[in-house]
């Protein structure tokens, strides 16, 4: 499916490189290896490649494939063989045409004369011919790698589209945290993955929830502690929502709460809660980011912590009188992001005596406190530095460095999607 680049002069890219005709990707890419080992400080290890994935970026405007072009220098020490940077132009009167570029991206590692390299396609496709886009894509992958799917900002609304490009990738990556509309984004992302039961789905947000995850885990990997674990019967996350005064790129949207989901979501399935049949004791609200769900029975086949001692013949135990209930409020913060988690307070009654077990946001994102209160006693807070779950670089290396599905996260977004339904 090669077509005329001259048929499209308005299209600029400089950051993409040397613009060339489809079918001749393959030999410029050779000549431009020959160029780079003429120069005589990078020769030394420019016959060595090191390849272990195809990595395939999917965006739908020029912007947001320019600042992810950006963000691969930073992925210098991830080995990928080939980059394709797919740009889609969705609009109905898009013309129908494919524009190619090419570039070889060069990074030190150690010192100039160690560096990293790959290749990079830049495919701009619109109108018609973005239903071939997945011959188009396959036609410039290196053979026998596995190909990683990184899809920028909103689903498509055509999800044909996704699903094309997903039936030629081993791994896809979304990110949540820049759903125009989240609440809807994510629920069709978990209708894809119960209909493409293949896909190894996984979301850069969640890589942004794991350290609180991992903290909430470590009050409990506490002897003392851990009888609490089963008593826990109130939880309550806080995210923040912009100000009016704070201002947005045109990705984000000033209420998101996909991280307190998935947070809330993951508490539920791992402490083995089960929503309450009677739908008036859940409370949603859409509009400021606040739900409340009220939960009757626990499933203990599902408890990560079992107790000390269950009865033999049940499976299934009451929750504690009164209840339990899961809460997620909003807070305004004009300094954070949309949909940063800013607060988790845990309560836990045992045996009559309550425990509360606190997480909150610190001076800054980068940084968060932990707190145990027992009957009796407070513990001094302890604060924690959490900076590696902000940057996108280091989100995305880990992803790449997955070779396998990521089945908390998926059992997770189900979990959003039934507590949302």
């Amino acid at each position: 499916m090669a077509m005329d680049n001259s048929a499209t002069p308005r299209i600029h890219l400089p950051w993409a490189g040397k613009k060339v005709n489809q079918e001749q990707v393959e030999g410029e890419l050779s000549t431009l290896w020959h160029l780079a080992a003429d120069n005589m400080r990078i020769s030394q290890n420019m016959n060595v490649r090191t390849s272990v994935l195809n990595f395939v970026i999917c965006a739908q405007d020029i912007e947001s494939a320019r600042k992810a072009s950006a963000i691969l220098r930073d992925l210098s020490s991830t080995h990928i063989a080939r980059v394709t940077l797919l740009i889609l132009d969705t609009r109905s009167d898009a013309p129908s045409e494919v524009s190619t570029w090419i570039t070889l991206r060069s990074f030190p590692i150690i010192s100039d004369i160690m560096r990293h390299h790959f290749e990079q396609i830049t495919i701009s496709v619109g109108g018609s011919a973005i239903r071939f886009v997945d011959n188009i894509v396959q036609s410039t992958l290196k053979p026998d790698l596995p190909v990683y799917l990184w899809w920028l900002n909103d689903l498509p609304e055509d999800h044909e589209i996704f699903h094309r490009l997903i039936n030629i990738s081993n791994r896809v990556i979304i990110d949540s945290s820049h759903f125009l509309q989240p609440e809807e984004q994510i629920q069709d992302a978990s209708a894809i993955l119960q209909k493409s039961p293949h896909c190894a789905l996984s979301d850069l947000t969640w890589g942004r929830v794991t350290a609180w995850r991992e903290l909430i885990a470590q009050f409990f990997d506490i002897t003392e502690y851990r009888p609490y674990v089963m008593g826990v019967d109130s939880i309550l996350i806080e995210h923040t929502v912009a100000t009016s005064t704070q201002a947005l790129d045109h990705h984000s949207n000033p209420k998101n709460p996909i991280r307190a989901l998935l947070l809330a979501a993951w508490l539920k399935n791992r402490l083995g809660w089960q929503l309450s049949d009677d739908p008036s004791d859940n409370d949603i609200d859409h509009e400021t980011g606040t739900y409340s769900w009220h939960m009757s029975t626990r499933d203990m086949t599902k408890v990560v912590t079992q107790p000390l001692s269950v009865s033999a013949g049940g499976r299934r135990m009451s929750a504690p009188l009164g209840g339990i209930r899961i809460s997620i409020q909003p807070r305004a913060l004009g300094k954070s992001a949309p949909g940063t988690l800013c607060l988790v307070h845990m309560t836990s009654t045992v045996h009559g005596k309550q425990a509360t077990f606190t997480i909150q946001r610190g001076d800054d994102d980068d940084h968060v406190l932990t707190s145990v209160e027992l009957p009796g006693s407070v513990r001094p807070p302890r604060t924690v530095n959490i900076a590696a779950t902000h940057k996108e670089s280091d989100l995305l290396h880990n992803e790449l460095e997955i070779m396998g599905r990521d089945r908390l996260y998926e059992m997770t977004l189900h979990e959003v999607f039934a507590l949302l339904a």
